[in-house]
């Protein structure tokens, strides 16, 4: 991707590497996340979503008081994003996304998602 932005072919430059990247995270997330999230409940996004405020591994506890529901019922969606390979649990009381850069899709395009789904 990066020498696609490149104008002389004999270097990248931290410019052109960023540029790629960029554009390799919109492939992915359009190839990637679009399809798996548009599969989900509008629960199991709204989790999703919840967690996509945290910079790494989320509280499950937190994200029950950010959906405004008690631990039980959060947890019903948490083992169903788990069971989808979405998320998965680093430690006892965690959760994190398992498909890299999922987090940063749903900041970006979450509203969409949600948005989408509930007009469905």
């Amino acid at each position: 991707m990066a020498w696609a932005y490149s104008r002389d072919n004999d270097s990248i430059t931290m410019e052109t590497a960023e540029k790629g990247i960029r554009r390799a995270q919109r492939g992915l997330g359009d190839m990637v996340h679009a399809p798996e999230i548009d599969g989900l409940s509008s629960m199991q996004k709204e989790y999703l979503l919840a967690m996509a405020q945290d910079d790494g591994p989320s509280s499950t506890r937190e994200i029950a008081k950010r959906l405004e529901r008690n631990a039980g019922y959060a947890n019903v969606y948490r083992t169903q994003l788990i069971k989808e390979d979405v998320i998965y649990s680093p430690a006892w009381g965690q959760v994190d996304f398992k498909p890299p850069y999922m987090c940063d899709y749903l900041r970006e395009h979450g509203a969409y998602h949600f948005l989408h789904s509930s007009m469905e």
